[in-house]
């Protein structure tokens, strides 16, 4: 069995198990920093970024503070060097499983030279990431085959979760506590399902370039999704913003294009039915997930919580789409590439960093 199809079973334990260790540690780890916080940047790389975007409507919605979610270098190079006066009253989160990755550390070095709280999500407390943020969550995952990371994905946004609910008022905690404790009897059927659509939508357009689309939440689960893809199989895809693929994939060719809609249910709803419209009405094969959430929730917790469920049909696409070709994750790192660091020559890890004195100068001009 592969790691995807695995990790994709273990998924509704691993949340069952891992919410309250993680809730728990955010709650002292956090203690006493709602009132000092009035702004979040996230960032990360690859997954971690994915998270971020995932995350960026529920730390929004159940703490009442501005929230951004962007790339690593994103904050590193751009954002946090200009947080200027208010960085005493910013918390950057770098969000990455290894702790080890370059751009992410750089941003949260960047945040403790300007002045901003700093906090790691991550997988363990000895790595460079933890060592350098202010404060840091971790929660390690279970042992699994090599191969694209689920798991840990998982993990980033239930630790990225504890800290709204953490922030957040009694009655948003409260909230964000009850939806996620239902969370897992919903996936249990939920994750059925869509990993049987998903092996069938493999089967169907087996040989296809397919194109995930989605909005707020959703938008970090199309992303996840075709990252999932890529490392998998190596097919060439790509996640989109509902709104963008009308100017942008709605002219590309083929025409029956896989185009696999992942909505969390919410605020875009009424403009995804028109892009629906419009891709069956140029000829495209559409698969919709559509995230249900769970009875007596609020519009704004089922979208927000979109991401806890949305991976499922494009893990168990992915996992068969690679089957049906016989590739190997990551194509084996063949190719120039190799194992070290998750790349080789990409140097995800080893890129040098730019220092916060060589960032704030070229910032100040």
């Amino acid at each position: 069995m592969d790691s995807l199809t695995v990790q994709s079973l273990m998924a509704v334990d691993f949340i069952t198990s891992s919410w309250p260790k993680v809730k728990n540690q955010a709650m002292e780890v956090l203690a006493g920093w709602t009132s000092e916080i009035d702004e979040l940047i996230l960032c990360g790389c690859g997954d971690s970024h994915h998270a971020a975007l995932g995350l960026e409507m529920a730390l929004a919605w159940w703490t009442g503070k501005r929230v951004r979610a962007v790339p690593a270098m994103t904050a590193a190079r751009y954002l946090v060097p200009g947080l200027g006066s208010s960085s005493a009253r910013s918390l950057v989160i770098g969000i990455s499983a290894s702790g080890e990755v370059a751009r992410t550390r750089e941003a949260v070095e960047i945040g403790v030279a300007v002045g901003a709280r700093t906090l790691a999500i991550t997988g363990a407390l000895d790595n460079s990431l933890a060592q350098t943020a202010e404060a840091s969550l971790t929660l390690t995952t279970p042992p699994v085959p090599p191969g694209p990371g689920l798991l840990s994905y998982l993990a980033s946004t239930l630790m990225g979760l504890a800290v709204a609910a953490t922030l957040a008022s009694a009655s948003h905690r409260q909230e964000l506590e009850r939806c996620i404790e239902d969370t897992p009897t919903i996936l249990k059927d939920w994750c059925e399902e869509q990993m049987e659509a998903g092996k069938q939508f493999a089967e169907d357009t087996a040989d296809s370039i397919v194109v995930y689309l989605g909005s707020g939440p959703g938008y970090g689960s199309a992303l996840f999704a075709a990252a999932k893809l890529i490392e998998a199989a190596g097919i060439q895809t790509w996640g989109q913003d509902v709104e963008e693929w009308t100017h942008l994939e709605y002219f590309c060719e083929p025409a029956d294009m896989p185009t696999w809609l992942l909505s969390s249910g919410g605020r875009s709803t009424s403009r995804e039915q028109e892009v629906l419209e419009a891709a069956r009405a140029i000829g495209r094969r559409v698969i919709v997930s559509s995230w249900p959430g769970g009875d007596g929730w609020s519009p704004q917790a089922r979208e927000a919580l979109a991401p806890l469920g949305l991976w499922a049909g494009p893990a168990a696409y992915a996992s068969r789409r690679a089957e049906m070709m016989g590739e190997q994750p990551f194509r084996g790192f063949g190719g120039g590439r190799n194992f070290l660091e998750g790349g080789g020559v990409s140097r995800i890890r080893s890129s040098a960093r730019v220092s916060p004195a060589e960032v704030l100068t070229l910032w100040q001009g």
